[in-house]
């Protein structure tokens, strides 16, 4: 039985679903405690014998998770009959890549296809010693972030983001104390965001060293300092990485990051 959702709050037997894989499932947590009357955006629960077997959230992104192929059929189907408009699907790689394969006589064809994205996951206290530069960005910070963001975006997907959502975005992040930086008089040398909080973990989103400080540590170092002023958040902390990014796997390797599954995106 497949149920939607249009407001936040969500039942136990979702909450223990999504607790059950809490780096997989964080982005996905994070977007239901959002979700709101009249937002286009809702969630589907797929139900069997009583157990959840399916959670997939639609908004600007699809994120889904499936348990069966039954969970996965429906929401295919319900997609189809909804003419759902969406940019991209993100999440584990089985989800990703069986709907994606569903959908696709459906859908536009996909512009950039990331296929492997190890998810990384730490609990501990880093390795490495932290950056004491790194700090909570302030809005007196907006614009060098919003440059820092856009320069990472482009580099990620090859194309600007939507530059009025994108400066929403920014400013809410920096109100609650979920961008970090370091920076050094006009220039952010090292950036990262906590964009997702659910399911037991926090999941950093954004992390920018400019192209001309890199090889230094200061990726490493300052994702050591965002471990340890974010471990408020929740329990553990993930992140997703391009397979091709080898000094940033390195990288996070050194911070103490282990790999806990593998994502994949799809833009569209």
């Amino acid at each position: 039985m497949l149920q939607t959702l249009r407001t936040s709050g969500y039942p136990s037997d979702v909450d223990d679903f999504l607790q059950s894989k809490p780096e997989a499932h964080s982005f996905l947590a994070s977007r239901l405690h959002s979700l709101h009357e009249p937002s286009r955006s809702i969630a589907l629960i797929y139900r069997s014998q009583g157990r959840v077997e399916g959670v997939t959230y639609l908004g600007a992104n699809l994120l889904p998770s499936f348990s069966s192929p039954a969970a996965l059929f429906a929401t295919v189907d319900y997609l189809k009959s909804h003419a759902i408009t969406f940019s991209s699907i993100v999440g584990e790689s089985y989800s990703v890549f069986a709907l994606w394969d569903l959908l696709k006589p459906y859908i536009p064809p996909a512009r950039l296809i990331r296929q492997r994205q190890p998810l990384l996951s730490i609990s501990r206290e880093p390795l490495i010693a932290s950056d004491l530069l790194v700090r909570a960005a302030t809005l007196a910070d907006l614009e060098l972030v919003i440059t820092a963001g856009t320069a990472m975006f482009i580099g990620e997907v090859g194309e600007p983001p939507h530059a009025n959502d994108f400066r929403a975005r920014a400013i809410e992040l920096i109100n609650e104390e979920r961008t970090f930086i370091h920076r050094a008089g006009d220039e952010i040398l090292f950036k990262a965001d906590i964009g997702a909080i659910g399911a037991g973990a926090f999941q950093i989103h954004g992390v920018w060293v400019p192209p001309n400080h890199r090889g230094r540590g200061i990726g490493s170092h300052g994702m050591a300092s965002v471990l340890r002023l974010s471990k408020g958040f929740a329990p553990r902390a993930c992140l997703y990485v391009n397979d091709f990014n080898l000094a940033a796997r390195a990288s996070y390797k050194k911070v103490g990051f282990t790999e806990v599954g593998e994502f994949a995106s799809i833009f569209l």
